[in-house]
C-alpha cells in the first residue's frame, strides 16, 4: 500500500513509534510534506472509504496500532489487545469458562461484537454462525498495523459496520526472514503462554512473496488457586451462593398432606436436615478461570505484476485452534420444581432410605398414598468428574484476484475484482453428561432395569472428585460424551474501481463505485442425545440455514473550497450503499462527510452515516436450547410477600426459589428483519507547528440502533410480569407451586440501543539528552448507553441507561483511558503502558439484610430492599524492556499487571465474583520475547 514517498515515510515514523491514536500524525509537518509531494505520491486507500487519495487524513476517526503496539500489550492474542483500547466494551474471551467457546472478539462501544465488521486487508474476514469473527485466529506475527473505524461504515463496506469497522493490514513488501519467541506465566506458577512464529518474505520490482507459521499455546488456571474466585460469592459466609446439588444429595420432597420435607444425604446412605446456607457445596474451585488453548496458524500471500498495469495476487489462510473449557461436576437436577415428569425413585430401589416411592408424577401419588412429590432433587455426580467441552476449529480462508490501472481521458482508474472463500469447521466434544433417560430407568422399578442397566446409587457421595458411591459400572451406563459439529461458509465475488473524474475549482471530484455478490450458510448439529432434549445438560435443536446478498455502492469525494483564509481545503465526503438480501428483502444505506481544513495545524471534521446489520445465521436459523441463567424471581415468597407485584397474584406462600439458575429458552427467529442504526460523528484534528511533535484529536459519537435484534432478556421478562401482571407474562410458565418451569427468551426486532460519548487522544513525541520520549493518552468517555426495550403486548418503550453500570458479562465504565510512554536510547527501549478503567455501580441484593450491610458500598436499610455495589477507579500497569543485542536479536522482558492489582469484585457477575470481559485474572504476568531478523 505504501511506497518510499514522503508521507508513506511519515505514517511509517508514526507506526514504528508506537502510537496508539488517531491518525493524527498527519498534521503540520506530515500534511505539508504530503501537499508539496502530491504529485509523486502514491494514493492510498484509508479505512473508511475506498477513494485513493494522497492526503490520509479523511472525515472519519480512525486509530492506528502498529506491530510495535501490539508487542507493548505482552499478550498472545490480537483480540485481546484489541479489548484493551479504551472504546472497546465488555466482549467474550479466554477467561470466560462458563458460557465461553474459545473464541474472542470485539465490541467497539460495548453495543454487541456482531455490530463490528472485522476486515484483513480490506476484505471481509468470515465469521462464525453468530456473526462475529473469532480474533484468536489471526496470528500476530503476520500484522503490520491495525486501523480501527470507529463510526458506521454500511455505505462503504455493507453489513454490521455498526459501531466500527477492526482492518488489519498483514505485512506488505516483506523481505528475509523474522522469527520470535514469547514465554510468560504468572507468579503463582500457572497460566503458561508460549508463542512462536517464523516468516518468511521475498520481493522484486514485479512482485513479493510472504509465508508465516505461528503456534501459541496457553495453559489453564484454576479457579480455586485464586481467591476471589475459590468461592461462588467472594467475601461471603462458607456455603454461600453455592450449589444445592451437593455430592450426598438435596432431598426435597413434600407428602401428600403438603408437608415440605429438606433433607440432604449422609455419609451412611442415610437422610439428614438440609441446612441453609453450610449444606449447599462449592463448586467454584473445580472450574477454570482463564481457559487452556494450541492455536496453529499458517499464512501465505502473494502479488506478481503481470504487466505494467495489471496484477494478480493471492492469500491464503489455515489455523486450526484446540481449547477447552471445565466446569466443576455436572449437578443431576430432577423434580416438579423444573417442570420434570417420568422419574421415580422406586421404593424397590436398593438404595432408596425412604422406603417409598419419591416420583414425579401425580400418576404414582394417586396409586400410593405414602409416596412423596420429588419436588426438588439435586446431586453432584463427582464420580464423573469434570464436565469438559473441547473444541477443535479449522478455519481455511482464500482471497484471490486482480487489479489494475485504466487510462482514459488522460486520467488514471485504480480497479480490482476478487474471489473469497472461507469455511469454518467446528468438533466439540464434551464429556461428563448424563442421558436422563437411562438415569430414570436406573432409579426406577428394577423390573425395569435390565440389560445393560445398573440400579443407581445416589446417595452417600464423596467430596473428593472422581471418589463416590457411583460405581463405574452405573457411570458407564448414564454418561455419554457429546459430539457436536459446527460449520459456516462464506463466499463471494466483488469488483471495485476509483479515480478522478472532474477537476473542479477547488481540486478534483473522485469517486469509487463497485459491486458485491456474497453467500453465507451454515449449521450446527448437536449430539442427537442433546437435540432429544434427555440429556443432564443444555438441549438445543440443530441449525440449519443460509443468505445469499447482492450489493452495489457508489462514494462520492467533492472538494468544494480550497486556499482561501480559514479555508485551506474544504470537502464533501457522500457514499451510499444497496443491499439486496434473498431472506428480508433489500435496504439503503448512506453517509456524508465533510471535512474542513481551517490550516496547516488545524482539520475539523463530521460524519453523518446510515448502518444496517443483517441478522446472523444463529439468529435466523438457530433452533430452540436451555440455557441457566442466574436470576432473581420477583415473586419469591408468593403474593403474600408482594402485595404491590400483581403478577405475582396466586402464588403460593410457600413458594422459595429452589435455584439461583432458572431454565430459560432462547432460539432463532427466520423472520427477523434487518437492523437499521444511524451514527453521527464530529471533532478535530489540532498539531500546533509551534510545538513539533504534539497531536490532539477529539471525536464526539452518537449512535442510534433501531429494530434490533436481541431478546427481551429473562430478568426483565420476570419483572415485567411481576410489576404489570400483564406484561411478558405469556412468556413465563409456573409449576403449581409458583415455581418458574419455563421462560422464552428468544430472538425478536425488538427496541434498540443508543450510545453517545466522545474519543480523545494526544500524543507528543521529543527528543532529549537522554533518549527520544513518546507519551500517548488515549482514552473514551461514554455519556450514555440505553437499552430500549418495547413491550409486544402492550407496545410500551422503556429505557434503561447503563453507562456506569454493571452487569453480569457487561461492564460500562463511564471513562476508560490508556496511558502509554516509550523511551528509546541507542540500543534500549522501555515502555510503560497504564490501562485505566472508571468506576461502575452494580445491583447488590446478597441478602436484603445483614450481608448487604457487610458486602454492598451503598446497602438497603429495609430488608428485602435493593442494595448497591460500587467497582471503583482501576488501573493495570504493564512495563517492559527492551534491548537490542545487535542489528539481528532484540531481547524484551516484561511485567503485565506490575502492582499485582486485584480486579474489582463484583456481585453480580456470574463466576468468580469479577467479570472478566473487562477486568484480567488476579496475579503478575511475567513474560520475555526474544526477536529475531535476518
Amino acid at each position: 500500500m505504501f511506497t518510499n514517498s514522503k508521507l508513506a515515510k511519515s505514517v511509517r515514523l508514526a507506526c514504528a513509534f508506537g502510537a496508539v491514536s488517531t491518525i493524527s500524525f498527519s498534521g503540520a509537518v506530515a500534511a505539508q510534506e504530503a501537499e508539496e509531494a502530491a504529485d509523486t505520491v502514491e494514493k492510498i486507500e484509508v479505512t473508511g472509504s475506498r477513494i485513493r487519495r494522497t492526503d490520509i487524513e479523511g472525515a472519519n476517526p480512525v486509530t492506528v496500532m502498529s506491530r510495535v503496539d501490539i508487542e507493548k500489550f505482552g499478550i498472545t492474542s490480537i483480540g485481546d489487545v484489541l479489548q484493551a483500547i479504551p472504546s472497546a466494551g465488555s466482549a467474550i474471551n479466554t477467561n470466560n469458562n462458563n458460557g465461553g467457546n474459545g473464541t474472542t472478539t470485539i465490541n467497539i462501544r460495548g453495543i454487541g461484537s456482531n455490530r463490528t465488521l472485522v476486515l484483513v486487508n480490506g476484505k471481509r474476514w468470515a465469521p462464525g454462525l453468530t456473526g462475529s469473527v473469532d480474533l484468536n485466529n489471526i496470528p500476530a506475527s503476520i500484522i503490520e498495523r491495525i486501523e480501527v473505524l470507529k463510526d458506521g461504515a454500511s455505505a462503504v463496506y455493507g453489513s454490521d459496520a455498526v459501531a466500527g469497522v477492526v482492518n488489519i493490514i498483514t505485512r506488505q513488501d516483506f523481505e528475509g526472514v523474522h522469527a520470535s519467541g514469547y514465554i510468560g506465566q504468572y507468579d503463582e506458577g500457572d497460566g503458561n503462554k508460549e508463542q512462536w512464529d517464523v516468516g518468511f518474505g521475498a520481493a522484486n520490482d514485479k512482485g513479493n512473496v510472504y509465508f508465516n507459521v505461528s503456534y501459541v499455546e496457553e495453559e489453564a488456571t484454576l479457579a480455586g488457586d485464586r481467591a476471589i474466585s475459590a468461592v461462588p460469592v467472594f467475601g461471603t459466609p462458607e456455603g454461600f451462593g453455592g450449589s444445592s446439588a451437593p455430592p450426598q444429595g438435596r432431598f426435597w420432597t413434600f407428602d401428600q398432606a403438603g408437608t415440605s420435607f429438606s433433607e440432604q444425604g449422609d455419609s451412611a446412605g442415610g437422610l439428614e436436615p438440609w441446612v441453609e446456607p453450610d449444606s449447599r457445596f462449592n463448586f467454584a474451585p473445580f472450574n477454570y478461570l482463564s481457559t487452556p488453548q494450541e492455536r496453529t496458524n499458517i499464512y501465505s500471500q502473494a502479488r506478481y505484476e503481470l504487466t505494467d498495469n495489471l496484477s494478480v495476487n493471492v492469500t491464503g489462510f489455515y489455523g486450526n485452534r484446540k481449547s477447552e473449557q471445565a466446569l466443576a461436576p455436572t449437578p443431576l437436577f430432577i423434580g416438579t420444581a423444573f417442570g420434570d415428569s417420568g422419574f421415580t425413585l422406586s421404593a424397590d430401589n436398593q438404595y432408596n432410605p425412604y422406603g417409598v416411592d419419591i416420583s414425579t408424577d401425580q400418576s404414582v401419588l394417586d396409586a400410593d398414598p405414602n409416596a412423596r412429590e420429588l419436588f426438588l432433587f439435586g446431586r453432584r455426580m463427582m464420580e464423573a468428574g469434570f464436565r469438559s467441552f473441547k473444541q477443535n476449529v479449522d478455519q481455511f480462508q482464500f482471497n484471490g484476484g486482480f487489479d489494475g490501472v485504466l487510462e482514459f481521458a488522460d486520467r488514471e482508474f485504480y480497479w480490482d475484482a476478487n474471489y473469497t472463500y472461507a469455511d469454518i469447521t467446528q468438533n466439540q466434544l464434551t464429556d461428563g453428561l448424563l442421558n436422563m433417560n437411562r438415569v430414570a430407568l436406573a432409579i426406577g422399578d428394577p423390573a425395569n432395569c435390565t440389560g445393560d442397566c445398573t440400579p443407581l446409587n445416589l446417595f452417600g457421595g464423596s467430596t473428593a472428585l472422581g471418589e463416590g458411591t457411583i460405581t463405574q459400572e452405573m457411570l458407564d451406563y448414564i454418561t455419554f460424551t457429546a459430539q457436536d459439529e459446527q460449520s459456516t461458509s462464506l463466499e463471494s465475488y466483488s469488483a471495485n474501481i476509483s479515480g478522478e473524474v472532474l477537476e473542479l475549482p477547488a481540486g478534483y471530484l473522485a469517486f469509487a463505485a463497485g459491486y458485491e455478490k456474497r453467500w453465507q450458510e451454515g449449521y450446527d448439529q448437536p449430539d442427537a442425545i442433546i437435540a432429544a432434549g434427555i440429556t443432564s445438560g443444555n438441549a438445543r435443536q440443530p441449525t440449519e440455514g443460509s443468505f445469499s446478498v447482492e450489493e452495489a455502492y457508489l462514494e462520492l469525494a467533492i472538494p468544494l473550497l480550497s486556499d482561501l483564509e480559514f479555508v485551506e481545503q474544504l470537502d464533501l465526503e457522500l457514499a451510499t450503499r444497496y443491499s439486496d438480501y434473498s431472506n428480508f428483502g433489500d435496504t439503503t444505506n448512506s453517509k456524508v462527510g465533510l471535512k474542513w481544513r481551517v490550516n496547516d495545524d488545524l482539520i475539523i471534521r463530521g460524519t453523518w452515516s446510515e448502518a444496517f446489520r443483517a441478522p446472523s445465521l444463529d439468529e435466523l436459523f438457530s433452533g430452540n436450547s436451555d440455557s441457566f441463567a442466574p436470576l432473581t424471581d420477583p415473586c419469591n415468597g408468593g403474593a403474600a410477600a408482594n402485595p404491590d407485584l400483581p403478577g405475582c397474584a396466586g402464588i403460593p406462600a410457600t413458594y422459595e426459589q429452589p435455584n439461583s439458575q432458572i431454565r430459560t429458552t432462547v432460539g432463532g427467529n427466520a423472520n427477523l428483519q434487518a437492523e437499521e442504526a444511524e451514527s453521527f460523528t464530529y471533532g478535530f484534528v489540532y498539531s500546533p507547528e509551534q510545538v513539533d511533535g504534539l497531536s490532539i484529536t477529539f471525536d464526539v459519537f452518537d449512535i442510534e440502533v433501531d429494530n434490533a435484534v436481541s431478546t427481551v432478556g429473562a430478568q426483565t421478562i420476570l419483572n415485567a410480569c411481576a410489576e404489570t401482571g400483564v406484561n411478558l407474562c405469556s412468556l413465563i410458565t409456573r409449576g403449581a407451586g409458583g415455581n418458574v418451569v419455563d421462560l422464552f427468551n428468544g430472538a425478536v426486532n425488538l427496541g434498540g440501543q443508543t450510545t453517545s460519548g466522545f474519543d480523545y487522544n494526544v500524543a507528543y513525541n521529543f527528543e532529549t539528552d537522554y533518549g527520544d520520549f513518546r507519551v500517548n493518552w488515549d482514552g473514551t468517555y461514554v455519556d450514555e448507553r440505553t437499552t430500549i426495550v418495547i413491550d409486544p403486548v402492550t407496545n410500551t418503550t422503556a429505557e434503561f441507561n447503563d453507562a456506569g453500570l454493571a452487569g453480569d458479562r457487561d461492564v460500562v465504565p463511564r471513562i476508560r483511558t490508556n496511558l502509554a510512554v516509550t523511551w528509546s536510547y541507542e540500543d534500549f527501549t522501555a515502555n510503560w503502558l497504564v490501562r485505566f478503567i472508571g468506576h461502575t455501580t452494580e445491583l447488590c441484593s446478597i441478602d436484603g439484610d445483614v450481608l448487604d450491610q457487610q458486602l454492598c458500598s451503598d446497602p438497603s436499610l429495609e430488608v428485602g430492599g435493593t442494595s448497591y455495589n460500587e467497582l471503583d477507579d482501576m488501573a493495570y500497569h504493564d512495563v517492559s524492556l527492551g534491548y537490542a543485542v545487535n542489528d539481528n536479536l532484540r531481547i524484551t522482558l516484561g511485567v503485565n499487571n506490575l502492582f499485582d492489582t486485584d480486579p474489582e469484585v463484583s456481585y453480580s457477575t456470574f463466576a468468580n465474583s469479577f467479570d472478566p470481559s473487562m477486568y484480567e485474572i488476579p496475579g503478575q504476568f511475567f513474560y520475555t520475547r526474544l526477536n529475531v531478523n535476518f
